[in-house]
């Protein structure tokens, strides 16, 4: 399920009626989801939470401040951005820490796995169209930063979402990511008759 919000222009006046049914509707929908039925919840918006190229208009922390809990109350397991011209992702984020770190898989792509949910995985998806913002700040949180031109393309089953970075100029995977939710065992007794 995909809920998307405006993240730009959080806290002027304007904009705030517009935004404040927005998020209460989002909020309303998101507890709505049945997992069972529905296992991947994905929030998109425009001005990303997280980002290390530095500018005053790239993350709005008062959209940060509203939205950001209520990822992490309903298990959001991906969060898309814009806005920053650049592609950029990072571990499972809380409130500017890491709050769980994907491990490789034997052929080397990170898994996130979201059957022990710690936080949201968030990606600035930036990379076409205009020109490249640089990257500029370092941050523990970042894990996988590309100034290049390209698309996202993902593909889900119940139980595993693969994500990847295209460079669009040599259509090469420069970024892939799993983020998996393993089904628990059952604990029903099994009748096998006398």
């Amino acid at each position: 399920m995909f809920e998307c919000l405006s993240s730009s222009n959080f806290s002027v006046t304007l904009w705030v009626l517009y935004i404040f049914l927005q998020y209460e509707w989002m909020k309303k929908d998101m507890a709505s989801v049945d997992r069972s039925k529905t296992p991947w919840l994905i929030f998109m918006g425009h001005r990303p939470m997280y980002t290390s190229s530095s500018g005053l208009t790239n993350v709005d922390q008062n959209f940060v401040d509203e939205v950001e809990p209520l990822l992490l109350d309903n298990k959001v397991d991906l969060a898309l951005f814009g806005h920053v011209h650049n592609y950029e992702r990072t571990c499972s984020i809380y409130d500017g820490e890491c709050k769980g770190m994907p491990t490789k898989d034997k052929t080397g792509i990170d898994v996130y796995d979201h059957s022990n949910y710690t936080a949201t995985v968030q990606a600035v998806i930036g990379m076409a169209g205009f020109k490249l913002d640089k990257f500029n700040l370092q941050n523990s949180w970042s894990l996988s930063r590309i100034p290049e031109f390209g698309y996202f393309r993902g593909h889900a089953t119940k139980e595993e979402l693969k994500l990847e970075f295209v460079n669009a100029g040599t259509r090469k995977v420069e970024d892939s990511f799993l983020i998996t939710k393993k089904k628990k065992p059952s604990n029903r007794k099994i009748n096998m008759g006398k």
